[in-house]
């Protein structure tokens, strides 16, 4: 049972397998995106197609944007903890990381604004933020915007929490919002990510990368998607109940303490034997989950939401290896 990778266990729309199955054109090379999908990208989040740059996979845009957004030998100022996939990306873009720290788990600008300088103006964090499962507060946002810095949001998991924070697109040229298909239409087999931003900067980076790299297979999987977007997105609605059930089962254990989650996923502080051995000891079970030694939590595990019978057998496999911690 795989809950260590933020996979939706309900898998993709049936209509992305059958336009798969259909379309006989795998041999061509891809042309331009279709505008049609940009315009169908657009309805979903509620901007115009001129804001959005799309392409494959949530790593390939984060390097892109990050390369547009600030100069080789730069720094950027990330909020922590986050995934190891951005330190891997700003290495790539030729930047150096600055860490500012989340307090009592939240985003506050001022950790962020006093790391400002003229070679460090990017600011990147997440929201819901991977592993912790925050949500930045607006208000602090608008903040970093207002000091004039570029403020890059990952905003992967925004399908599973109340709002996204897209709007300040239209407000302000400096903002720059990455999302993905992945999680919420159950597409990580066939990326499809995009930036939602002002549409000057998504010239700048299509000047530099055209958008006529998403596969054939990922532009069909996002259109049928969108097509299906009511039945995934109720998909979401059973995931994010499911995800406060989960938190109330993990708080009835003696050795992980659940934090309140907005992603599909919940992070877990071990307060009685070694993670390491939990993750082992789940696995010889079955039962696969995530230690965050490599993002900076080595004393947490994460747990994918999945459907209501995987987190009965979590439960059962949970209380199971507690007697052997």
């Amino acid at each position: 049972m795989r809950l260590h990778r933020n996979e939706n266990p309900y898998g993709c729309s049936l209509l992305v397998q059958e336009s798969l199955s259909i379309h006989d054109g795998f041999a061509q090379r891809p042309g331009p995106i279709p505008q049609a999908l940009l315009q169908a990208v657009g309805r979903h989040i509620g901007r115009p197609a001129s804001d959005l740059y799309l392409t494959n996979t949530p790593f390939e845009l984060l390097e892109r944007v990050l390369r547009v957004c600030a100069e080789p030998g730069d720094s950027v100022i990330a909020y922590t903890p986050h995934t190891p996939q951005f330190t891997q990306a700003a290495r790539n873009a030729g930047l150096s990381v600055l860490a500012a720290p989340r307090v009592g788990g939240k985003v506050t600008a001022t950790q962020a604004l006093r790391l400002r300088s003229a070679t460090a103006n990017t600011i990147f964090l997440g929201t819901p933020n991977d592993p912790t499962g925050d949500v930045a507060s607006p208000l602090e946002v608008l903040t970093l915007l207002r000091s004039g810095a570029t403020v890059i949001v990952d905003e992967m998991y925004a399908e599973f929490t109340e709002k996204g924070l897209g709007i300040l697109v239209g407000e302000f040229p400096s903002f720059i919002s990455l999302r993905s298909f992945a999680p919420w239409a159950g597409l990580w087999g066939i990326p499809v990510s995009y930036a939602v931003a002002a549409h000057e900067t998504v010239a700048r980076i299509d000047d530099v990368w055209p958008q006529a790299g998403l596969t054939a297979a990922s532009r069909i999987a996002a259109g049928a998607s969108l097509d299906d977007a009511a039945l995934l997105l109720n998909r979401v609605k059973h995931m994010r109940l499911e995800r406060a059930r989960l938190y109330r089962r993990l708080r009835k254990l003696n050795f992980v303490q659940p934090v309140p989650s907005h992603g599909p996923f919940m992070l877990c502080e071990v307060t009685r034997g070694e993670p390491e051995r939990i993750v082992e000891l789940m696995g010889e079970e079955g039962v696969l989950i995530h230690w965050c030694e490599e993002d900076g939590l080595s004393t947490h595990l994460r747990i994918s939401v999945g459907t209501p019978q995987h987190t009965d057998m979590l439960m059962t496999v949970m209380c199971r290896i507690a007697v052997r911690l």
